[in-house]
């Protein structure tokens, strides 16, 4: 009985963060979801996951610039309501699954939207990856995921 606690308590203090984790992420996260709804670009692609980057730079510069251009969201479409979904750690590595609320002021509709929050240093830095791209196996290999689909 004493081991199923103490592997219930090491389960769940490994799939949660510290107060310095939660503010570093909470932080990139704020930024991050600003710097779209605000139509910022070089902020939004300064926080986007460096792979995404390369790989759409890779392509063609109208396809980075089609792919990172927020002038048609500027005064459309706002992500609200972040809430985390699952935690998955590989000590240094946390990955971080958010559902956000994505609204259309035009249509006065919303819909979900899943983003990932990584970061390679134990939760000092953080970089975001949408759905699309996360799952893109030649921006981030299955073997690189810690979220599975």
């Amino acid at each position: 009985m004493i081991y199923l606690a103490i592997g219930v308590t090491l389960l769940l203090s490994s799939c949660s963060l510290s107060s310095s984790q939660e503010v570093a992420l909470n932080t990139a996260k704020t930024s991050y979801i600003n710097s779209k709804n605000n139509g910022t670009v070089m902020s939004y692609v300064a926080f986007t996951l460096p792979e995404v980057v390369a790989f759409y730079k890779n392509q063609s510069d109208s396809i980075f610039q089609e792919r990172f251009d927020l002038s048609s969201d500027e005064y459309s479409d706002f992500l609200t309501n972040g809430n985390i979904r699952e935690i998955v750690k590989n000590s240094p590595e946390i990955h971080v699954k958010y559902e956000f609320t994505n609204v259309n002021v035009e249509d006065v509709a919303s819909s979900k939207v899943i983003v990932f929050a990584l970061s390679k240093n134990d939760g000092i830095t953080w970089f975001f990856a949408e759905k699309n791209d996360y799952f893109n196996d030649e921006i981030l290999s299955p073997e690189k995921r810690l979220i599975k689909e």
